[in-house]
């Protein structure tokens, strides 16, 4: 029988792979294409940018919650975080936001890894779901990717 953490890993392990070919696989024109029209306004490539900048500040979240703090701050502003964060990365070619994308996912196996199987139902604040436990934030991190992912290929239709 394997554990939650196991589980979550191997999720996380098969996500990163099915997006980096689903990254790879996009051409430069379908990687220009606005995904979203409200907020952000978003390209392809932007989304990708955006699941290193949002999964990189959910590893202080994770930590913070282990090390028994409360998780986000109140204060905390998502939609202002997304807008300006994203854009830090537009610079970036494809390929470099995907060796990010990846190095920012293996720090957040590693996280997983270091965790005791106790420590997914330790409880804090995260600025999207509220109030939860760590188990559930740490599954967002591939959830939310493939909710991205889903509104890509709906775009590049």
């Amino acid at each position: 029988m394997t554990d939650r953490r196991t589980d979550i890993i191997a999720e996380l392990e098969k996500n990163l792979e099915n997006s980096i070919s689903f990254f790879r696989s996009l051409s430069f024109e379908q990687l220009s294409i606005r995904v979203y029209t409200d907020g952000a306004k978003w390209t392809v490539k932007q989304v990708l940018a955006h699941f290193i900048t949002i999964e990189r500040s959910m590893h202080w979240l994770f930590k913070n919650i282990l090390s028994d703090g409360s998780g986000a701050p109140e204060d905390f502003d998502v939609d202002r975080f997304n807008l300006t964060q994203t854009k830090k990365l537009d610079g970036l070619t494809v390929e470099e936001l995907i060796e990010q994308f990846k190095l920012v996912r293996e720090d957040t196996i590693a996280i997983v890894q270091g965790m005791s199987e106790q420590d997914l139902n330790r409880e804090g604040m995260h600025a999207f779901h509220g109030h939860g436990k760590l188990e559930r934030f740490i599954v967002w991190a591939y959830e939310h990717v493939h909710i991205h992912e889903d509104d890509i290929r709906k775009a590049i239709q």
